[in-house]
């Protein structure tokens, strides 16, 4: 009986087993084309593109976007013929049209590998393509296609986008160096917190301003620099926050992870730097009146990393209060800065209408219309409290 039983028993595992083999509509990697990076331009045809079209094979459209889209390559399996460290691991395609739906699906006839996008990680669009499209229209297809996540990160480059996706490093996928490198903001305060596809659909929505991370291309290398700007309104180029500026934002925004604040002495001219270990802000909006002022009152602990003022005596907490004074001095110029630059462009990225919506919600909904305009005209006053931990593990300084 008991030699039924598990003879029953087995059959039946057997049996579940074998319907739950599953993948069996599933293509294998090595088949497919893996996207993780585009980035869009003003339409530039490349001269793989001209002589194509000049064989024959053009297709209706508008010469509006010219697309980079980057692929893994496949790797090979192990043995002593797997690819080498230094080997290149990806390549690009450059389509133009004016849709970016009928571009992906355009490279199907170049390639026998079809391009799927659930490996995307970043998406960059030059500020010369957001001056004539707007944002809203170039993202349309990346918010509502099932297969692309809604974590791609998403940048802005002043320079052609298309330069960012080229090789820097061998070996290394330039989609994947720029969605890494935003692992550094513990080291770098003017580094902005990375903007996810999912986190620009609210101000787009709701027709506020916000600012996406900056890429340049130098030679063989790249760098996030500054800020670009989106405008509510028009969701179109609006600006740039070169790196001051935004290091004045993430002041006045509360959002430093850490980095480096540097100084000068007056007396000296010698150079002073503060390593920001924890950084807050509180916007506060006061309304008398008709009239609208806002005070940002910053805060900060850290310790003095760098000293090149000689025979400094970082043990008296009166040099340690003049050199707080100094980076005060230092974070509110920045943030005075920022601003300044901000009411110029006549946009609010510092989070002051969100502030003013919060503590004043009848005045926000008077003013809310035409914010970033009327932002332009308000005062706004700044304090810096900065707190001096320690020096180090040394009190020796440049002698």
């Amino acid at each position: 009986m008991k030699r039924v039983q598990s003879g029953l028993l087995g059959l039946m595992v057997f049996l579940i087993c074998s319907t739950l083999s599953g993948c069996w509509s599933s293509s294998p990697v090595e088949d497919l084309n893996l996207e993780t990076g585009i980035a869009l331009d003003v339409a530039e045809e490349s001269s793989q593109e001209k002589e194509i079209n000049q064989e024959g094979g053009d297709y209706p459209k508008k010469e509006l976007i010219t697309g980079t889209f980057q692929f893994v390559i496949p790797e090979e399996s192990g043995g002593s013929n797997s690819s080498s460290p230094q080997a290149k691991k990806f390549f690009n395609i450059t389509e133009t049209g004016d849709s970016v739906f009928e571009m992906i699906r355009e490279i199907s006839l170049r390639t026998n590998r079809p391009p799927i996008g659930q490996h995307l990680k970043t998406v960059i669009i030059s500020s010369s393509l957001l001056r004539k499209v707007p944002l809203y229209e170039l993202l349309d297809f990346f918010l509502g296609d099932n297969d692309i996540r809604p974590s791609v990160l998403l940048l802005i480059s002043t320079e052609k986008a298309g330069n960012t996706l080229q090789e820097k490093i061998p070996g290394q996928i330039p989609a994947y160096i720029l969605k890494d490198i935003f692992q550094n903001r513990k080291r770098n305060a003017r580094l902005i917190k990375p903007m996810a596809l999912v986190k620009v659909i609210g101000p787009m929505k709701g027709g506020r301003s916000f600012i996406l991370p900056n890429v340049i291309t130098a030679e063989n290398e790249i760098k996030l620099a500054g800020a670009g700007i989106i405008k509510g309104k028009t969701q179109t180029y609006g600006g740039y926050l070169n790196e001051s500026e935004v290091e004045g934002l993430m002041w006045i925004k509360g959002e430093l992870k850490g980095g480096v604040l540097k100084s000068r002495d007056p007396k000296s001219g010698k150079n002073i730097a503060y390593e920001i270990k924890a950084g807050k802000s509180k916007i506060k909006a006061i309304v008398q009146g008709d009239d609208i002022f806002f005070q940002v009152k910053m805060t900060s602990e850290g310790r003095v990393s760098e000293v090149h003022i000689k025979n400094e005596d970082l043990r008296n907490n009166n040099v340690l209060g003049q050199e707080e004074s100094l980076f005060q001095e230092k974070v509110n110029s920045l943030a005075e800065q920022t601003v300044a630059k901000m009411q110029k462009l006549k946009v609010d990225v510092g989070g002051f209408g969100e502030a003013l919506r919060i503590q004043h919600p009848k005045v926000w909904h008077k003013v809310k219309k035409d914010w970033d305009t009327t932002f332009s005209t308000i005062p706004v006053r700044f304090s810096t409290d900065i707190h001096i931990e320690d020096y180090g593990s040394s009190i020796t300084t440049a002698d």
